[in-house]
């Protein structure tokens, strides 16, 4: 043979030397490691299979202990039938376990003992006594372990029922949470909703209203007017006729000047013709004049048009703070500010009258139902996602409205420019 073949071969495989080192798959090893367990548990609910087990066990002892006769002798003979006891104890079962230690004891007697029905030394009897009482104290307590873990295993089991059950109604309760609260949110929005039609309702019967006021009832006492007017100069009255004419002519311009003014205070032309600061300049004014309170307002240089249902929302709160405050603060000066910012707007009315009483501000904090001002300012603001903040004391009460404006920003009337000045 050529060295050539001799290094081939050398260098082959070896074919036996790889069956002898193959080792178990590791799939196969994974199975074996998960269903032997459960096998063997399942093996040890068989009687049979429990009294074979611990006989084994106890033969198993015997063997081992016969093998150390040579070491030990005759002495401790049952130093590994202990063993086998307890394990058939501790995971066979009472019955089990009694079997091995009287097999134990018998076999002990015939295979180590010199007589096997009698106790010939007291060393014997000890021992016996010892592995019987040791015995039984080993049965009774793995038997008492044994029943101490059922009771805890049974309340494991039912306290993982209970928990179940919890875990249920937790998640029932869950569901009926979410459907109650989806409940409120849709009746929220509804209401909102409807708050918002009541409110466009609202303005619009204003709106019709004054329309009418300024139509009918201001063009009749218009042309009463006219008439009282050519009725003063004729020739043909009386001096008490005379004056009677001139009293109801100056009648005439004060009920043409009170339907115009409350014509315009259910909805100011200027609000739709020239927006928000021509209608406030004009509105704040008036009420100066006819109220007393000496009113400053403030606007943003620039202030430019707003959505139409934010200029009405404006002009209603300070409307509405306005009014309250001639009727309750008795506060002889106002201040109306206004600001714009690119996302929102700003409302400030500030008096310096008597304030509002702690017990109405707590209401108000709490969401509870005020006077009618308050509450439509309120439903005002909520109507267009702003806030409104009222702090008030002893020196006066400041009403703070924020709307914003980024869900106005498809309006075509927004951020129109309007040039008009400014106090």
């Amino acid at each position: 043979m050529s060295d050539t073949q001799f290094a081939t071969i050398s260098a082959g495989p070896a074919p036996f030397a790889t069956k002898r080192s193959a080792t178990v798959p590791p799939a196969l090893a994974a199975l074996l490691a998960h269903r032997l367990p459960s096998a063997f548990a399942t093996a040890l609910t068989n009687p049979p299979i429990r009294y074979a087990i611990a006989l084994a066990l106890t033969a198993g002892a015997l063997v081992g202990r016969w093998a150390m006769v040579p070491l030990l002798g005759d002495h401790v003979p049952f130093a590994l039938v202990y063993g086998a006891v307890v394990l058939s104890a501790l995971y066979l079962g009472l019955g089990p376990s009694i079997v091995s230690s009287v097999v134990g004891i018998l076999c002990v007697r015939l295979f180590f003992a010199p007589q096997f029905f009698v106790i010939s030394s007291i060393r014997e009897l000890s021992e016996t006594f010892t592995y019987v009482g040791g015995c039984v104290l080993i049965v009774f307590a793995a038997e008492a372990i044994r029943r101490s873990s059922d009771r805890l295993k049974a309340a494991n089991r039912e306290l993982a029922a209970h928990a179940e059950a919890l875990r249920a109604f937790s998640q029932q309760l869950e569901r009926r949470v979410e459907e109650r609260t989806a409940q409120l949110k849709q009746a929220e929005s509804s209401a909102r909703q409807l708050g918002a039609q009541v409110l466009r309702m609202q303005d619009e019967e204003r709106r019709r209203i004054a329309r009418d006021l300024h139509d009918s009832v201001g063009q009749a006492v218009a042309i009463l007017n006219m008439n009282l007017g050519q009725l003063s100069r004729s020739t043909n009255l009386s001096p008490l006729e005379s004056a009677m004419v001139a009293d109801s002519k100056v009648i005439a311009n004060d009920v043409s000047d009170e339907v115009r003014t409350i014509s315009y205070l259910l909805h100011p032309p200027l609000l739709d013709d020239m927006g928000l600061p021509a209608a406030l300049k004009w509105y704040v004014e008036g009420f100066s004049k006819r109220s007393g309170i000496a009113t400053e307002m403030e606007l943003s240089r620039d202030f430019g048009r707003l959505p139409a249902d934010c200029e009405i929302a404006v002009f209603r709160i300070v409307q509405e703070a306005l009014t309250n405050i001639h009727r309750h603060s008795e506060s002889r000066c106002a201040t109306v500010r206004v600001a714009r910012a690119p996302k929102e707007v700003e409302v400030r009315i500030e008096d310096g009258g008597k304030g509002i009483s702690p017990d109405q501000r707590a209401d108000f904090a709490a969401g509870a139902a005020m006077g009618v001002g308050l509450r439509g300012m309120r439903e005002r603001v909520a109507q267009l996602g702003g806030k409104l903040d009222l702090h008030s004391s002893n020196s006066g009460t400041l009403v703070r409205a924020t709307l914003p404006l980024n869900v106005h920003e498809d309006s075509p009337e927004a951020n129109a420019p309007v040039n008009i000045g400014t106090d």
